[in-house]
């Protein structure tokens, strides 16, 4: 996330240098999220219990913003 941050919010514009970096780092992360979720046990319970919390929030600021709508 640091290095996202940093080629993000770098004083000189990236181009597309910074946009291939930023993907790269996102595949990275993608990967190491898969590996956290199926090669180690207590990652995906971590993941599950905390996943439903946060999916929970969702729901609640979803309802919340349709009910301001309305």
């Amino acid at each position: 996330m640091a290095w996202a941050l940093a080629v993000a919010y770098a004083p000189m514009p990236a181009g597309l240098l910074g946009r291939t970096v930023l993907a790269v780092i996102a595949l990275i992360a993608l990967d190491r999220c898969r590996c956290a979720l199926w090669a180690n046990h207590r990652y995906r319970f971590t993941t599950w219990r905390w996943g439903r919390v946060v999916a929970l929030l969702l729901v609640v600021g979803s309802a919340l913003k349709l009910a301001s709508l309305v």
